[in-house]
């Protein structure tokens, strides 16, 4: 049988959203009716609630950005090493900023091979795609540094890095704005009134640690699909598989239809789709309700039309907004009768129905 355990966070609206389940779907409230439905306790507070969408509990699987990164990028570094996210910004007058396009892959084809001088005994760069690679030290140490979101429009000189690795680390800093600002596509840009890639900026440091290995403990090896590279890293590492984060596809882009299909050539599956969040309050509604549209039809669709000698257990889990309380159900091959709960945010006030954990619900989802 089947399984297939699908986490749309951004489903549910809050109280200043109109409801983008109350839409006439087609295939969601036809499950509904067959389906238990229960709600989802808040999320508990985490660093890596990754580890949650995987099953694992809240005190499992809880690591800093840079080695979710350097994982993501299949990279197994020595034990003893340090783990960093690397962002690629533009500088210019003394701040950083997030480049509002990304680079093309011949633009960055020519960076990566300059940046490859900046390799050293102890700090090796791992290139990883458009704005988002990462970067190893091979020590350990008390370090201090500042996020590219949190330097975003400020002056880097304030925010370099800190303790034991602040000397190659700024060196780093300094010698990726001097080799990435002399290239030519660099000068092209900056004469065009476009912003250069100009500036490599270390953050979220950290050490890798042990992690459950989900296949030994569930007999199963779940494929995981997802565009979070942070989940790609944290799957790795519990040996589950990952699928190819460029499959899934982003935002608008996403490729329900292909995500469903895949589902159905395997026997368990894992899906964390995020797009709908892009879109939050009235402002992204017409983006939003589109989104669900396409999932109700393009991914809900395929997964229960084919029901049959193999059936395919549904689980959907919908936390609500900012990880607040949430619904789900399952559905399975024996409906559930007399069901008249609906899926949607006027099933929250229902008293009669259960509450579990997220964390709980994705086990269940994924074991026989």
């Amino acid at each position: 049988m089947r399984r297939v355990v699908l986490i749309v966070p951004g489903l549910l609206g809050d109280v200043e959203q109109t409801s983008a389940l109350r839409q006439g779907l087609s295939n969601l409230p036809a499950i509904a009716e067959q389906a238990e439905i229960i709600k989802l306790a808040a999320l508990p507070a985490t660093e890596t609630p990754e580890a949650l969408y995987l099953g694992m509990g809240p005190k499992e699987g809880q690591m800093r950005q840079g080695p979710l990164t350097v994982s993501a990028l299949g990279a197994d570094p020595p034990e003893r090493s340090t783990h960093f996210h690397l962002s690629l910004m533009s500088y210019d007058d003394g701040v950083a900023r997030t480049p509002q396009f990304l680079p093309t892959k011949e633009e960055a084809d020519k960076m990566w091979e300059v940046l490859k001088k900046l390799n050293t005994s102890k700090l090796t760069l791992l290139r990883g795609e458009d704005l988002d690679h990462g970067l190893v030290w091979e020590a350990l140490g008390d370090i201090g540094t500042t996020t590219a979101r949190d330097v975003e429009g400020k002056a880097i000189a304030e925010h370099l890095p800190e303790g034991d690795a602040d000397r190659p680390l700024r060196r780093l800093i300094d010698d990726s704005v001097n080799i990435l600002s002399e290239l030519e596509l660099n000068q092209q840009r900056i004469e065009e009134g476009l912003p250069p890639f100009n500036l490599l900026w270390p953050w979220g440091q950290g050490v890798r640690k042990p992690v459950p290995n989900l296949l030994l403990r569930r007999g199963e090896r779940a494929i995981v699909e997802s565009a979070s590279m942070r989940l790609a890293g944290l799957t790795r590492l519990t040996s589950y598989r990952h699928e190819n984060r460029s499959l899934f596809g982003k935002g608008l882009q996403t490729r329900f239809r292909k995500i469903a299909e895949r589902a159905l050539d395997r026997p368990v599956t894992i899906v964390f789709l995020d797009a709908m969040t892009a879109f939050p309050g009235r402002e992204g509604e017409e983006e939003r309700f589109w989104l669900v549209r396409e999932f109700d039809k393009e991914l809900l669709g395929p997964l229960t039309d084919r029901r049959g000698e193999d059936f395919t257990r549904l689980t959907l889990l919908a936390p609500g907004p900012d990880g607040s309380i949430g619904l789900g159900l399952q559905l399975r091959s024996t409906p559930v009768v007399g069901n008249s709960a609906p899926f949607d945010e006027r099933a929250l006030e229902e008293r009669r129905i259960p509450t579990f954990d997220l964390a709980e619900r994705v086990e269940a989802g994924v074991t026989l």
